[in-house]
């Protein structure tokens, strides 16, 4: 796996904590998340087209394996604090696409 810079990363390997979280790639993850139905009585022609909902996260990617991949959205850089927020855990069978990107990606629109 490569990083924003061309590197090859390892998610699995194991840094110092000064490196938190630039440690782990950044990440936009494209993958199917399951969609509920209709509640009570619902004919059976309609739940057999049911559909499933495309999602996008984006995050550093913490953990990636053969059964799931761990984002996390928020780090705290406090020195003796070791806390992410925002994390997801998405089984690696319902990802789509893992695009890597880079820190100047974006933009500010008004």
């Amino acid at each position: 796996m490569k990083s924003s810079n061309g590197q090859e990363t390892d998610p699995k390997k194991k840094s110092s904590s000064n490196n938190y979280p630039h440690c782990w790639p950044l990440v936009k993850i494209t993958w199917m998340d399951a969609m509920d139905g209709d509640t009570g009585w619902v004919e059976l022609k309609t739940m057999l087209k049911g559909k499933m909902a495309t999602a996008v996260d984006v995050g550093w990617m913490i953990k990636k394996d053969s059964k799931k991949i761990v984002l996390i959205a928020s780090w705290c850089l406090e020195p003796d604090d070791k806390n992410g927020g925002r994390y997801i855990t998405i089984p690696r069978g319902w990802v789509k696409k893992i695009e890597y990107l880079k820190v100047d990606d974006g933009e500010i629109r008004d």
